[in-house]
């Protein structure tokens, strides 16, 4: 293959790289089409390493000392980051995460600068060469600046609970209102509608990363916090038999997703008592979808939301299991939208 034709795709690669960094780094959220880029950017990262380790020699052998220095500080980040891909990047390792990021941006600095000299764009004195170079590194450290602020300070301002100055006058204010699916419970889907029951019964899923954790839950009251605790059952039963179904739903919003998410809560308990989901407890996915909370008044004043990322997670596909656990490990930050509200 002619070097010229190398360097055209080594330059698409690394355009496609940045972007896609600047969007992994600045937006991390649990969804699909995050985890499509974020597998994008290893197989671009690889496609990276492998050209540049195949043509190291021919890339270096004629070029300037900007285009040298470029190439070598992004081999320097390609092998940081294919160390990463193994180990992946828990907070422990933040610093080699840094790492890899600092010297792609720097490689990338001296190459672009290096491609507009060669366009003639920063003159020919080296004055000019060298504000141009100062205004690339500014515009890096401002795109770099804007996206922690995106990621960090807009995000936590975008998620603080602001409570009313006053109360609602009634119930009938909370939530959805009367007409709400889960009222008098405040909570509230994204969506607007039901959640299937087996996405709050798939907490065995999480045993895979979070054993420990796992069993801590599994002898829990949030696991025994439904119709598998005789005491909640008889005050629920107690409760329909005096004030109908739909005021029990008051305690369904935090004591059984399964049945009230799902609409069974709509029948009388001592009909689908037996079913599994109104054994079900308040598991893993409950807490960690609530992905809005509106105050902290009412009764579950929150809104929850149905990824389809879960799918992945939760999927008897052994292929389809591996691939979210190794994007987790990859990337575990983009888990952030059901770990940290």
């Amino acid at each position: 293959m002619q070097i010229e034709v190398v360097k055209r795709w080594l330059s698409r690669i690394l355009v496609a790289l940045t972007l896609s960094a600047v969007y992994l780094y600045g937006y991390p959220s649990a969804t699909i089409s995050y985890f499509v880029v974020d597998l994008f950017h290893v197989a671009l990262g690889i496609a990276l390493t492998l050209f540049l380790f195949i043509y190291a020699v021919r890339l270096l052998r004629h070029e300037s000392f900007l285009v040298r220095v470029g190439w070598i500080s992004l081999a320097a980040g390609a092998l940081l980051g294919i160390v990463l891909i193994k180990i992946g990047t828990p907070l422990r390792l933040k610093s080699w995460l840094y790492a890899h990021i600092a010297l792609c941006v720097i490689g990338t600095l001296f190459l672009a600068t290096s491609w507009l000299i060669s366009k003639g764009w920063l003159g020919d004195s080296v004055l000019a060469r060298g504000l141009g170079f100062a205004a690339l590194a500014f515009l890096s450290t401002a795109i770099a600046a804007g996206t922690w602020w995106t990621r960090e300070v807009a995000w936590k301002n975008a998620n603080r609970i602001s409570n009313p100055l006053m109360p609602p006058e009634s119930m009938d204010r909370e939530g959805d209102g009367p007409e709400g699916k889960f009222f008098p419970s405040s909570a509230q889907t994204k969506h607007g509608g039901n959640i299937p029951s087996k996405y709050f019964m798939k907490s065995d899923a999480c045993q895979r990363c979070h054993a420990d954790i796992y069993k801590q839950w599994d002898s829990s009251m949030h696991h025994f916090s439904s119709f598998n605790n005789q005491w909640y059952r008889k005050s629920i039963e107690y409760m329909q038999d005096v004030a109908g179904v739909r005021s029990s739903k008051w305690c369904a919003g935090c004591h059984d997703p399964a049945l009230l998410y799902s609409g069974l809560f709509d029948t009388p308990i001592k009909q689908i008592v037996d079913r599994p989901e109104a054994r079900a407890g308040l598991g893993c996915l409950m807490c960690h979808s609530i992905v809005e909370v509106k105050s902290t008044m009412g009764q579950g004043d929150f809104f929850l939301e149905y990824p389809k990322l879960h799918e992945l997670a939760a999927s008897e596909n052994p292929f389809a299991r591996k691939l979210h656990d190794f994007v987790v490990r990859l990337n575990p930050r983009s888990l952030r939208s059901m770990t940290e509200m």
